[in-house]
């Protein structure tokens, strides 16, 4: 492209270009914003799974927890 094609760009028409650019990258914004929100919903619902874990040094859980982990009852032998 030649300088006498770029000048044929008047600003009226730069503007509009502009307008439309600048258009485009809203919507990717709000694309972007959208899926942060998302993450940001799932960080804390995995951070609140690992809150309801048991602590660590906790070997003995009771029959209701071990029930709802695997959806199983626990066999009437082990409960005490």
């Amino acid at each position: 492209m030649t300088r006498d094609a770029d000048r044929r760009t008047g600003p009226a028409d730069a503007t509009v270009l502009l307008a439309a650019e600048a258009a485009v990258l809203e919507g990717r914004l709000e694309v972007l914003r959208e899926a942060i929100d998302e993450v940001d919903a799932r960080i804390q619902s995995v951070s609140e799974k690992i809150r309801r874990l048991p602590a660590a040094g906790d070997h003995e859980a009771s029959p209701a927890a071990e029930e709802s982990a695997t959806g199983l009852a626990p066999s009437p032998a082990r409960r005490s």
